[in-house]
């Protein structure tokens, strides 16, 4: 509907995601999902805890809830059409904080444009704050600025500042932006406690009469000098850890191979060459005894076969 405050575009696609989280601690009593229809909203799907999920006819098939956590309330499609294309609501219940809606409009790709502007980097850390100013050249005053994050297939508003003083918060910055909607020429935003999320390309677009200016910036993360030297160390353990678990394995490799080759060698000498064992002492057929002969010589000398000994024997003989 033309002129209806939005809180994130999203570029149509075969499979696309319609976020809508609460991140707040209240009681979730009931999420409901609604699509603008001409002068009326239709019921999508409805999310109890207790209760469960309830899928219209039209859309059952082609959606689902990806994760029913207590602060993921989003919708999937994976089979949608053209006709799909449209405003979509998202209302959360809660106690005691009452009720929150979330506007997300689907558009048609071609409609879908992307700047190419350079971006100018920003940057920040996890929890920490980082900030935007938008300097501006228009003729004549400025009509809106208007701030949004840019991610991959969408967008989403910032915040949107009018020349009769009015501003509107997107859903994922109400309670966490700053704004100064309109200086002498220039914007400026905080985005506080900033999260994973936040590490994205963001723009500035200041509408007047009969010029738009825009500003881009990439948010660039950086690192606390704390926990950069803990990361450091961290990192230089780990390395030293793994090198010596490849010495070990290494030694332990090459000893199982020597150990490995070693038997191969015995097992291959021991084929080509097996013992053999000495046939039993006989004096008939050595000439020489050895000590096993000596020590039980005396106890098997009976068991021996009796060979004839000859000598030779010079007689001597003294006449006188």
């Amino acid at each position: 509907m033309e002129g209806r405050f939005v809180d994130s575009t999203i570029k149509h696609s075969e499979k696309m995601k319609l976020e809508c989280t609460y991140p707040k601690k209240a009681v979730i009593i009931q999420t409901s999902w609604m699509k603008q229809h001409g002068s009326h909203k239709e019921n999508v799907a409805v999310l109890h805890p207790t209760y469960g999920v309830h899928i219209e006819d039209k859309y059952r098939g082609r959606i689902y809830f990806e994760n029913t956590s207590r602060e993921d309330q989003s919708l999937s499609f994976n089979k949608s059409t053209l006709e799909d294309v449209g405003l979509y609501f998202c209302s959360i219940v809660t106690y005691p904080d009452g009720v929150t809606e979330k506007v997300i409009e689907v558009i048609h790709p071609d409609a879908f444009e992307m700047s190419e502007r350079q971006n100018n980097p920003v940057f920040a850390k996890p929890g920490g704050s980082v900030t935007f100013t938008c300097h501006y050249d228009i003729e004549g005053s400025v009509q809106q600025v208007k701030w949004e994050r840019i991610k991959a297939g969408g967008t989403d508003t910032i915040v949107l500042c009018t020349s009769v003083g009015g501003r509107s918060f997107g859903s994922d910055f109400r309670n966490r932006a700053q704004v100064d909607c309109f200086g002498r020429a220039s914007s400026t935003i905080v985005i506080q406690n900033v999260t994973a999320s936040d590490f994205a390309t963001y723009r500035c677009v200041a509408t007047g009469r009969n010029k738009t200016f825009e500003m881009c910036f990439t948010v660039v993360a950086t690192w606390d000098h704390k926990w950069f030297i803990i990361y450091i160390a961290g990192g230089t353990s780990a390395a030293v850890l793994l090198l010596v678990f490849l010495l070990i394995f290494c030694i332990t490799t090459a000893y199982r191979k020597k150990k490995k080759r070693k038997r191969i060698t015995e097992a291959l000498f021991n084929a080509l060459y097996p013992t053999q064992e000495e046939p039993g002492n006989n004096y008939a057929e050595h000439n020489y005894h050895s000590s096993w002969d000596t020590e039980r010589g005396k106890e098997e000398s009976s068991l021996w076969p009796t060979q004839e000994i000859y000598v030779n024997c010079i007689n001597l003989r003294n006449d006188n």
